[in-house]
């Protein structure tokens, strides 16, 4: 009989405005009326919006404009519109049923993947778009317009390769344009016979490049001489292109063209708007701002720059470059992380000067004001087009901050009285510039513009203070030896040597430590120190997130609060004296910024600091060594024009091999079925890149009979949270006794039986089959993301027995569910346990992949010193460890766990056997980030 509802005594005074259906309080109606399955919803929804008369609207029909395909939807006579998939801005999808998990049954259901990404969305979102802006006209020139209109368009008509004869003679000359060749090695490779032997239309090195510079431009290459306020060794070249004409690169790039918005909107979790959700920049309050400032239907484009000094010289030289990238706010934050893409181009090589002054800090003074000398230079296009485009909108006539501390420094001494003037700029914090190149730049503001920096703001500031306090307070020796027997999983960094010696240290390096700190230091640490440790690693690890909610963003400012809280631990243990840090100032402007302009993860400088790679250091290295900037952006033309060509000829090629053979009465129908932009993955034409496996989509492929020739059973599967791969070959077989005396597991046998005889799994012979098991080392798990519920890369689960090379094997710790629906990562460890994976096993004649696990208990409470969980091996009367078979598919995740080193760390560990002779470990939810949110954020 199912348990009755109660009221716990309170009356239920207040109805539900649709249905009449009265509650206790305010918040049950509330929840009454954003349930999907409730007939208020769409009412509601629709009352909210004003679209009682649009009866499709919650089917999905919300009209998108052609011409802006990734734009944020606008519905005639409103300003919001409703989204049930996180990572889309798009309109609703019909919802996929899911197949629950399986007992013992591995089988997924056909569409897994596409299903279990919509059940697992999280909230749904309302959209409240900004009305009356991102006018379109038609009548501009897209990418291909411009290829089509080149000088050589014509010559193209005949052959869309041209210069070049065919398009076997195109990947060549493009393959020895993009290597690293020399000339005179190009010139030795096409005097070859073999070569020779080809019919090339060209013959040496200058001819090839000769050919590559009639290709289609992108943004023309200037050069300009500075003149500088004291004299220098050798005058400033300035290497620049057009603002305007880089970000008009980005725009018509055909594959970014679904991946840019350009309507600021504000993003709620339910109708009554009560929760707002950040993550995008024009998701924040600063661009819904600015778009109030400009005029109605103009466009608001966020120009995001980086700059910052690379070596280019190796080993010796000491030459140096100040690449300036230019990049667009407006285009996703996921396209933005992925630098094989090139959402950032090179804008500007910025001097370097050498100053023939005497004091060094004035060099420093006179360099910054070049650096803005300059920058005003390039960027003085933007600055016109934000003019004009708020003429007749600014609201305010104040001076900015620093320009009224600018101003106050220039009345107390002359900018040209170098050393009076550094006396007198000290105490206001200014570098010396007194022409800041965003001075006349409408809505810019450093206090604005500057976002906090996920590089260097967080991790570069934990290895300058968090370890070094760590390792004051522990030791040196002790926190070394720690880390060296830390036992890591596949494709994780291990500390075989420590961390105190450790040098030309990385931000992935900074980042791999952060993984392990708590759970190395914890116990040999005061109680307070620890908790000021972990407080600022959970601010850290929090303000990661691609996209906050009103409640995580408190997460976030509470995190640094506790860290103020306990922070003079710290001062009392003696391994810092004050708090001037100015990093740790900056931490206060994370929470303003994710509110302003949405998650901080996409302004992180990994991008930039890769882009240096690709943008400088690659065609500096192909120069002669002599005017490197000269040679660098003439590398940097070839190669733009060789990837503009590549690009053009192979959609124009694409479009040719598709309509070729249609017939001329049949023109009606192809333009109803244009090639898909969404097919076309950006990466197909940029730089190589790693493709990510789906193993969600090999699993619905098998079951839909895609591979008739894949051997059964099939070693890809997956449940609504997971999927698994297996090598098609087992890494042993072995009869039961053999494997339990391999594995050290006597209770196998028994175990197994016990499986069989609970389970409602059956099959003939089952006894005869017991006696051979195929055996597994390792297993691959692949999962998908916390919050926007995209594919992760998968990770190996080792299962390794004991030998000679390893005497007491290696066996991975995973998640693993107490019932088949238990819901991960959204439930955290509610309904979940912490096991240790022993073996991976099929029994002959059964198609069943089964895993022998063997349990911890888990604490009750979680420590408030580490903030993790304290697990216990569980033991049964025996003294034996705990331990079951189950279904391959009721494991969840990889999971990490540390032993409790306590006061002193035991001296016989080792790498190798730190985890079988420890009974009490801590479950690190800091491993990763995507295991941190799951038992954080539920």
């Amino acid at each position: 009989m199912p348990r009755r509802k109660t009221t716990r005594g309170l009356p239920k005074n207040i109805s539900c405005p649709q249905c009449g259906k009265r509650f206790c309080t305010a918040t049950n109606v509330l929840q009454h009326m954003n349930q999907p399955t409730s007939s208020c919803y769409g009412a509601s929804l629709a009352e909210e919006v004003g679209l009682l008369a649009s009866a499709n609207f919650l089917e999905g029909a919300v009209h998108r404009e052609t011409s802006r395909p990734r734009e944020d939807a606008e519905v005639s006579g409103t300003h919001w519109y409703y989204n049930d998939e996180d990572t889309d801005m798009g309109p609703p999808t019909a919802d996929v049923s899911v197949r629950p998990d399986y007992d013992v049954d591995p089988t997924p259901a056909v569409n897994a993947y596409e299903s279990q990404r919509e059940q697992l969305s999280g909230s749904r979102r309302f959209i409240e778009t900004y009305e009356g802006c991102a006018e379109m006209f038609p009548g501009g020139e897209t990418f291909m317009d411009q290829f089509r209109n080149d000088r050589y368009a014509e010559k193209r008509r005949e052959n869309i390769y041209f210069p070049w004869a065919s398009r076997q003679e195109w990947e060549f000359a493009s393959w020895l344009l993009r290597s690293r060749l020399s000339m005179a090695a190009i010139d030795n490779l096409l005097s070859l016979e073999i070569i020779k032997s080809v019919p090339l239309s060209f013959r040496s090195a200058k001819e090839l490049r000769s050919r590559a510079e009639t290709l289609p431009p992108g943004p023309l290459w200037l050069c300009e001489t500075l003149t500088t306020e004291y004299p220098t060794k050798e005058p400033p070249l300035l290497f620049y292109r057009n603002p305007i004409e880089c970000l008009q690169a980005l725009l018509s790039h055909p594959h970014f063209e679904s991946h840019i918005s350009f309507v600021p909107r504000r993003v709620w979790t339910c109708a009554a708007k009560i929760c707002r959700i950040y993550d995008e920049w024009l998701s924040g309050d600063r661009a819904w701002s600015m778009q109030e400032a400009l005029p109605p239907g103009a466009t608001l484009l966020g120009v995001v720059l980086s700059s910052d000094k690379t070596n280019i010289s190796v080993m010796s030289g000491n030459r140096m470059a100040h690449p300036l990238l230019i990049s667009l706010a407006n285009i996703d934050k996921h396209i933005h992380s992925k630098t094989s893409l090139h959402a950032y181009l090179l804008l500007a090589l910025l001097p370097i000067a050498k100053f023939a002054h005497k004091n060094t800090r004035v060099h420093s003074l006179l360099q910054d004001r070049l650096v803005h000398q300059a920058l005003n230079i390039v960027l003085s296009p933007l600055k016109t087009a934000a003019s004009v485009g708020i003429m007749m909108s600014d609201p305010s006539g104040n001076l900015p901050n620093t320009l009224a501390a600018i101003h106050t420094a220039c009345s107390q001494s002359s900018p040209t009285d170098y050393m009076n003037f550094l006396k007198a700029i000290k105490p206001l914090r200014l570098n010396g510039v007194v022409e800041p190149f965003w001075k006349l730049w409408p809505l810019s503001d450093p206090s604005d513009f500057i976002t906090p920096e996920v590089l260097h703001h967080f991790h570069r500031m934990f290895w300058d203070h968090d370890v070094k306090w760590c390792i004051a307070a522990t030791g040196a020796v002790e926190l070394d030896f720690r880390f060296s027997i830390i036992q890591t999983l596949v494709g994780y960094r291990a500390f075989n040597e420590g961390i105190s010696k450790l040098k030309q240290v990385t931000g992935r390096d900074h980042h791999a430590i952060q993984r392990y700190i708590i759970a190395a230091v914890a116990g040999s640490v005061p109680r307070k120190f620890l908790m000021a440790i972990r407080a600022l690693l959970d601010f850290r690890y929090l303000a990661q997130a691609p996209s906050f909610t009103m409640r995580s963003i408190d997460r976030v400012a509470s995190a640094l609060q506790e860290f103020h809280n306990h922070k003079e631990a710290i001062v009392s243990q003696g391994v810092r004296a004050d708090w001037k840090i100015p990093k740790l100032e900056l931490l206060q402007s994370v929470v303003p910024s994710i509110r302003q302009s949405g998650a901080v993860m996409q302004w992180s400088a990994d991008i930039t600091e890769h882009a240096h790679v690709e943008e400088i250091k690659v065609p500096a290295r192909a120069s002669n060594n002599q005017n490197y900037n000269s040679q660098i952006v003439r590398h940097l033309d070839r190669l733009d024009k060789c990837f503009r060509f590549d690009l053009a000829t192979s959609l124009e090629h694409r479009v040719n091999k598709e309509g070729g053979d249609e017939d001329s009465s049949d023109l009606d129908v192809d333009e109803e079925h244009e090639p898909d932009a969404e097919k076309i993955h950006p990466s197909d034409y940029s730089s190589p890149t790693r493709r990510l496996l789906n193993y969600f989509s090999i699993s619905s492929s098998l079951l839909l009979g895609a591979r008739p020739s894949a051997r059964k059973p099939y070693c890809t599967f997956a449940t609504a949270t997971t999927a698994f791969h297996l090598a098609t070959k087992p890494s042993l077989r072995l009869t039961v006794d053999e494997a339990a005396t391999t594995y050290q597991l006597p209770a196998l046998e028994g175990a197994i039986a016990t499986f069989f005889a609970n389970g409602d799994t059956c099959f003939q012979g089952r006894e005869h089959a017991m006696n051979k098991l195929y055996i597994w080392h390792k297993v691959r798990v692949q999962q998908l993301s916390y919050h926007d519920r995209n594919l992760l890369p998968p990770q190996t689960l080792r299962a390794i027995p004991p030998a000679s090379a390893n005497p007491y094997g290696r066996y991975d710790p995973v998640i693993v569910g107490v019932h088949p629906q238990s819901d991960w990562p959204r439930s955290g460890l509610a309904g979940h346990s912490v096991s240790q994976l022993r073996i991976i096993f099929r029994l002959s004649r059964s198609d069943l992949f089964l895993a022998y696990v063997q349990h911890f208990n888990i604490a009750t409470n979680v420590s408030p010193a580490t903030g993790m969980h304290l697990l216990k091996r569980a033991v049964g009367g025996n003294g034996q460890r705990v331990g079951e078979v189950i279904p391959l598919t009721r494991i969840r995740s990889p999971a990490h766990l540390v032993p409790n080193f306590r006061r002193v760390a035991h001296s016989h560990l080792t790498s190798l056997s730190s985890y079988e002779l420890s009974n009490d470990f801590w479950l690190n939810k800091y491993f990763s980030k995507e295991f941190y949110y799951a038992l954080s954020l539920t």
